[in-house]
């Protein structure tokens, strides 16, 4: 009987990929090093940038070049497709519905992750792209939970910081601060966003909606990380 193999388009991006294998691997507990699973990893930072297409900074499109990753993927022999990147699920569909495998939809899962902690309402920490693109609307609408975001000016910084992780270019410390304050209160939107949650705080969580954020050191508890959402979600999926 053939194990089951976990296929990965990364490269949206590179240190976000690598903490997402590193998180996989942590939650497998074996004893022996040939009983962690198989994965096949193609790191793709050429994928056109989600954000600039979806907010129309860029007419060309992802699509084509995540479908031929996925499919590279799946004439390996993959079992299922991870992709740590949320942007990237504004093209979930199209994607899903060109393989013949699972690809694992990151969207349900954190809101599945939400719902599973109680959560009524999240604060979502996101790029433009998934904001404009109402990425995570539907799934979250499905388990009934509110979203609100940060104000114009947090959603500025924020947006800044991804991109300097990216290309690991440090990121203003000033920054930083204000995103983590509004991480840890739950709260302190002045109405930049738009979201059934209305713009006036007291989120029960924050999502960690780009891949990115997810690699800024400490910890919140209000946080739900989306990096170790899709890491529960493929080992489930393989086991």
């Amino acid at each position: 009987m053939s194990r089951p193999v976990l296929g990965v388009i990364g490269g949206m991006g590179t240190q976000a990929t690598a903490c997402f294998y590193e998180k996989f691997h942590a939650l497998q507990n074996v004893t022996v090093e040939q009983n962690y699973f198989d994965v096949i990893l193609y790191s793709k930072p050429s994928i056109p940038d989600r954000t600039a297409f979806i907010t129309g900074q860029s007419d060309i499109s992802p699509l084509d070049s995540l479908i031929n990753a996925a499919r590279t993927l799946e004439s390996a022999g993959v079992s299922c497709i991870a992709i740590p990147c949320i942007t990237s699920h504004y093209f979930y569909n199209e994607l899903a519905e060109s393989v013949g495998v699972p690809v694992i939809n990151l969207l349900y899962e954190t809101a599945l992750a939400a719902r599973e902690r109680n959560v009524k309402k999240v604060c979502l920490l996101a790029t433009d792209g998934t904001i404009k693109g109402k990425v995570f609307d539907s799934s979250f609408e499905k388990f009934g939970i509110d979203v609100s975001f940060v104000s114009k000016s947090v959603q500025a910084d924020l947006m800044e910081l991804i991109y300097n992780i990216k290309c690991d270019a440090g990121y203003n410390p000033d920054a930083l601060e204000s995103i983590k304050m509004v991480a840890l209160s739950g709260g302190g939107f002045d109405g930049g966003g738009e979201g059934n949650g209305g713009a006036d705080g007291g989120a029960d969580a924050v999502v960690l909606g780009c891949t990115e954020l997810c690699l800024i050191p400490g910890s919140c508890s209000k946080a739900i990380n989306t990096l170790d959402v899709l890491a529960e979600a493929a080992l489930k999926k393989l086991t």
